[in-house]
């Protein structure tokens, strides 16, 4: 059983490997607050409002676990934006697809889903009791999502979501779903559906009807035990009128009161243990579609609230009015962009921010430079953040966008000091630098913010130098915010073949426009306007 490969068309999510260091670019591009965005409806969010909205923690997991899961090739970034495209046309279809899997996992956690991946002996009454719910749980979505398909299938063009469907429809059609769903009607006496302890696992209103086969050995003990057959009858519980002939009134009799003909508890014990081992020797031959169950509809909840958060996060982008493409691949030295906004903040703060355009050729080097406060750090996050979501096979926020693809892509942001460090700040920085350099690889790309800032802006220089130069010259892409305006200066004037300059725009006035234009680096970064900000403000 596949899970219909909504994510890759030609195998399953969880087989690709995720970026190195998942949780610092997580940090560094705060693509937290897009994962919570993301895990929120449009329904939910209007009825608490943005604050009071809960987040649906499966869809932040999935949203984080396949966003940190680069794609490829172009190829499988279209095979992913087609899947895509469906949810966003056929929203409804979306929502029902996801409430299915969603209400299946909850059940299925509710029912000891954890305690039973722990292991144990699977011919306890418990771990049968278990199995049993569960497949029944897994026949009603199966059930629930082949009707879904067949009712939307007219309306998708993606490969993924009409192969999806073609397989729900073909491999669970409705003679397969008869036939086992006669085998659970069958140990439907084990089975009671109004409480889950295990003290009252046999169904109330039913018992079993089991044929065995078997030979008395030594002692007359039976041997050589075989199942023949085995089934569920009912069991009227209610008032019977009055029966005419004398079998009736017997048959009335027993299906009152049934005739207990066994009173020792051992031999009891024994009938009881048979039972279960019956309804056991039943699922060994299920065991293998159950596991397949399992796997199913684990990787399809992942499936399902990736694109579910997709939607939403679509969603929210359209009520605050931001710029939204799907991405096109382009060579890895080459990026173009028009009216690029940087996502998370503009989900944080709810508004449109300020977008950038940028269109560059043939580059290895972005390097920018420019006032404080100008918008740089933001310029830079708001290209990772779109890169990642390229490399996703998800819409970017922008009017256009293409890129490179860089499975190995990485981030070294300036962090905060933290009390636990057993070194200085510019040993912890190049500590973070070593470990990109050992996960580097021919077509990689490296995002540094305020980098080799901690120490003297010689030092800094000629550390950024050394090491983007050593970046460079091995093909790694690299965009770069820097203040060490020696070092830029420097790779300006030596005229790197490889390299773009860009400026944070600073007005006569000292007014900010965050709009990042090219130019040649400037000998200071205007720090002056901010200290006057402050008197003013004071005085």
């Amino acid at each position: 059983m596949f899970s219909g490969y909504l994510l890759y068309n030609d195998r399953e999510f969880g087989k690709t490997d995720s970026y190195q260091d998942s949780t610092g670019m997580v940090s560094d591009l705060g693509l937290k607050v897009l994962f919570e965005n993301a895990a929120i409806s449009k329904e939910a969010r209007n009825r608490k409002g943005a604050q009071g909205a809960e987040v649906d923690e499966d869809i932040r997991r999935a949203m984080q676990r396949v966003m940190m899961t680069p794609l490829e090739r172009a190829e499988e970034i279209a095979y992913r934006q087609s899947v895509l495209k469906d949810f966003l046309g056929n929203t409804e279809f979306g929502t029902r697809f996801y409430e299915i899997n969603k209400d299946l996992m909850e059940k299925w956690r509710k029912l000891g889903k954890k305690e039973r991946e722990k292991g144990g002996n699977a011919n306890t009454a418990r771990t049968l009791l278990f199995e049993v719910r569960l497949m029944k749980l897994f026949l009603d979505a199966l059930t629930d999502l082949k009707e879904l398909c067949r009712s939307y299938s007219g309306n998708f063009h993606s490969e993924g979501l009409l192969k999806f469907c073609e397989m729900m429809v073909e491999s669970y059609n409705d003679e397969w779903e008869l036939q086992v769903r006669g085998i659970m009607s069958d140990i439907r006496f084990f089975c009671n559906d109004e409480d889950v302890d295990v003290k009252h696992y046999y169904n109330k209103t039913t018992q079993p009807a089991i044929v065995m086969e078997c030979a008395p050995g030594s002692g007359l003990k039976l041997e050589q035990m075989k199942l023949e057959q085995i089934g569920s009858r009912e069991v009227n519980i209610g008032r019977h009128t009055a029966s005419k002939t004398m079998l009736d009134r017997v048959k009335v009799a027993l299906s009152k009161e049934p005739m207990v003909i066994i009173t020792d508890e051992q031999t009891l014990d024994n009938l009881e243990q048979l039972k279960i081992a019956a309804v056991g020797r039943v699922f060994e031959y299920m065991q293998g579609f159950s596991q397949n169950c399992k796997r199913f509809f684990e990787v399809l909840l992942v499936q399902s609230a990736f694109y579910m958060g997709c939607v939403n996060l679509y969603e929210r982008c359209q009520q605050i009015g931001l710029p939204v493409c799907y991405p096109n691949v382009s060579k890895t030295e080459d990026m173009e962009f028009t009216n690029l906004v940087e996502l998370s903040m503009a989900l944080y703060n709810r508004r449109m921010p300020v977008g950038n355009d940028c269109e560059f050729k043939d580059k290895l080097l972005l390097v920018v430079t420019g006032a404080n406060q100008g918008g740089k750090s933001t310029f830079l996050r708001s290209m990772g953040i779109a890169q990642v979501m390229l490399q996703s096979g998800m819409f970017v926020a922008a009017k256009r966008f293409s890129s490179g693809i860089f499975t190995h892509l990485f981030t070294h942001f300036v962090r905060r000091e933290d009390m636990a460090m057993n070194s200085g700040r510019l040993d912890e920085e190049l500590g973070r630098i070593h470990r990109i350099v050992e996960g580097l690889q021919p077509e990689s790309m490296v995002l540094l913010n305020e980098s080799f800032a901690t120490t003297t802006e010689e030092e800094g220089s000629e550390i950024a130098y050394d090491i983007i130069k050593a970046f460079t010259e091995a093909g790694v892409k690299v965009l770069t915010v820097t203040h060490l305006l020696t070092f830029a200066k420097k790779v300006y004037a030596e005229d790197w073949e490889k390299a773009v300059f860009l400026s944070a725009q600073r007005l006569e006035d000292g007014t900010r426009t965050y709009k990042m234009v090219a130019g040649e680096p400037e000998l200071t970064s205007f720090g002056l306007d901010l200290y006057e900000q402050v008197i003013s403000v004071r005085e």
